[in-house]
């Protein structure tokens, strides 16, 4: 018996759906295909409004692995792309989709350092 790779449920053979080479359930399938634009100044402003009617400030909101990602960034004063794939064992894709996340909550955003691009706190 198989299992997704996402949420590692068992899955039969009629509900194995492969995305990308990698086995997935329906639901996990489905969010793979789902595209998180980094620079989208409607996706930031649609953002702040949703987190502003719920009351959410900081880290409220966020799920426990860009809560993660959050804290990785503060831990270490800035964070590149390579280093969260590294620590967080994920594909370019998706730390790209967690960290686009955070910039538009504006819990994060972009910083140039004279060694390459740096994911910092938005405060920064």
């Amino acid at each position: 018996m198989e299992k997704c790779c996402s949420c590692g449920i068992e899955l039969e053979k009629d509900d194995i759906y492969k995305v990308k080479g990698k086995i997935f359930c329906d639901d996990c399938a489905l969010g793979q295909h789902k595209l998180v634009q980094t620079c989208d100044p409607s996706a930031v402003l649609s953002a702040k409004l949703d987190r502003q009617r719920s009351g959410q400030t900081g880290t409220q909101g966020l799920t426990p692995r860009q809560k993660e990602f959050y804290e990785y960034i503060v831990a270490n004063n800035g964070v590149t792309a390579a280093q969260c794939e590294k620590k967080f064992g994920l594909t370019p894709e998706d730390v790209s989709s967690e960290l686009s996340v955070l910039r538009h909550a504006e819990l994060g955003k972009g910083q140039k350092r004279s060694d390459g691009v740096y994911f910092v706190v938005w405060e920064a």
